[in-house]
């Protein structure tokens, strides 16, 4: 009979679908790649760890031995707890099960233990990883007077240098801890049954697939899915997206005529049955004769760290450091193209909005997909730096959304598969034109690249980010453009 060592990670990914947590151990090959998104998250959890050790400073750290040296941390780990030391990755092992604390802390003869996470509350989830340390830690003869989940508090405003005591909070989770600890001993021994009967799960694919995190067997267990199914109906609810696939219904197609959707959940069922393309020519003519030139075609990018980088800034606030702007000073005029992408030396806002300022003008529409977006941002801008917020004020009041033709179903294809989003929309309305072509391809990407250059130090590398960026939002801009000009031709 074979037995497997169960980490915190391997016991949360096993609370979540014990058929996750079978396949992780028997077959680790069937394994998704980390994608650059997820790794991003990863960079941004260990680096929100790292700062929260300067909250209790002077400890020895021994996350340099995971996970390659794990011995050296359990053995490190007792000589510490001997000497009543601060410990950063301090190693528990019990019973085949071991887990990592992000910082120990001694208290008299007994120990306060703190799991850093880079979120903004405390989660269920992160009840079960201290439940867990809890019960090892425990096991291993040390009494913990209190657990603690520290967080960040993202209404935290940076002014000057970062204060460490304002940007995290500590939330006790000794009460919840307690209570959870029967419940968390059985589901452990079930796991570990369960790995040591060698008979995989059968568990069918449902919404634990995503929750609380997404499964990184997504890609083995839902390979049956078409890649356009009953799941990608827009705005319907996981519960009944679900019951169609419980029903053995996945094609879009096999829905039948008399099954609750709302209007345009069933303009998108029909539209994939009948292959038919929904035009609604009054109200496009009437969006466009409503257009004031000259148009300018806008697009931000940003990004959002977890750490505040400025002054006026908060955790995970959305950043502005690039736009592309396209502009047309009549019907049929050709395109004059202005860019914006901030260097890493200050912070970009400043530089970001007073160029936007002076390219935009004084009069003339300016187009956006999405406008909640750019006017968020924008407001935003207003009330950090209110100095700008008259002119702020009148940019607001010619801003324009283009995506209200395609959220409204005033022009719908089969080819957009239910999105409205311009990833979608642009390679429907203009087949061959899109995105595929570059190396930076959706804004998350845009926001992870442009982030990873203040720490960049290879010039070339430098040069072909900045290159990819301009790149990817000139597209944006100009994939505006593209459908204007088809919702022209269509009228």
């Amino acid at each position: 009979m074979r037995t497997f060592k169960i980490s915190k990670s391997a016991f949360l990914k096993g609370l979540q679908c014990p058929k996750a947590l079978y396949l992780k151990k028997y077959h680790p090959e069937l394994e998704d790649e980390v994608s650059a998104a997820q790794q991003a998250v990863f960079d941004t959890g260990h680096s929100v760890g790292d700062l929260a050790k300067q909250l209790f400073p002077g400890g020895t750290d021994l996350d340099a031995y995971i996970p390659d040296n794990l011995g050296a941390v359990f053995y490190e780990t007792k000589k510490l707890v001997s000497r009543k030391q601060v410990i950063y990755e301090a190693g528990f092992a019990y019973d085949n099960n071991l887990c990592f604390s992000d910082i120990l802390v001694p208290e008299g003869n007994k120990w306060r233990v703190f799991e850093v996470k880079a979120s903004t509350s405390v989660k269920d989830v992160y009840l079960w990883d201290a439940a867990f340390q809890y019960y090892l830690i425990t096991q291993s003869g040390l009494e913990v007077e209190d657990i603690s989940i520290v967080y960040i508090n993202n209404q935290y405003e940076r002014i000057g240098g970062l204060d460490i005591s304002q940007l995290f909070t500590i939330e006790s989770v000794m009460e919840h801890v307690l209570e959870l600890q029967d419940e968390m001993k059985k589901h452990l021994n079930d796991l570990k049954s369960m790995l040591a009967s060698g008979r995989e799960p059968a568990i069918d694919i449902g919404p634990h697939c995503t929750d609380p995190y997404p499964c990184s067997f997504m890609g083995h267990c839902w390979q049956h899915v078409p890649d356009y199914s009953v799941f990608n109906i827009s705005r319907l609810t996981s519960d009944k997206k679900f019951e169609l696939y419980r029903n053995g219904i996945l094609e879009i197609t096999d829905i039948t005529d008399g099954y609750g959707l709302t209007s345009g959940q069933r303009l998108q069922v029909d539209a994939e049955k009948n292959g038919n393309t929904v035009i609604n020519r009054d109200a496009i003519r009437n969006f466009l004769n409503k257009l004031n030139y000259p148009l300018y075609f806008l697009d931000f990018e940003t990004m959002n760290p977890a750490i505040p980088l400025f002054d006026h800034s908060r955790p995970y606030q959305q950043i502005p450091f690039q736009y592309s702007l396209h502009i047309r000073k009549v019907p049929g005029n050709e395109l004059t193209h202005k860019e914006f992408l901030a260097g890493t030396d200050d912070d970009p806002r400043i530089p970001f909005i007073e160029q936007l300022i002076n390219d935009l003008g004084t009069t003339g529409d300016i187009l956006v997909y999405n406008k909640a977006f750019e006017e968020t941002r924008l407001r935003e801008i207003a009330r950090d730096f209110p100095e700008y917020a008259k002119l702020i004020e009148n940019i607001l009041a010619r801003v324009v959304d283009l995506m209200v033709i395609f959220s409204g179903r005033h022009y719908y294809t089969p080819d957009m598969r239910g999105s409205y989003s311009i990833k979608h929309v642009l390679p429907a309305l203009v087949p061959g034109f899109g995105y595929d072509d570059l190396e930076i391809a959706d804004g998350g990407t845009a926001s992870n690249a442009f982030e990873s250059l203040y720490y960049e130090k290879d010039p070339e590398k430098i040069n072909k980010i900045r290159t990819d960026l301009l790149a990817y939002c000139k597209m944006d801009t100009l994939a505006m453009v593209e459908i204007l000009n088809e919702l022209e031709k269509v009228v």
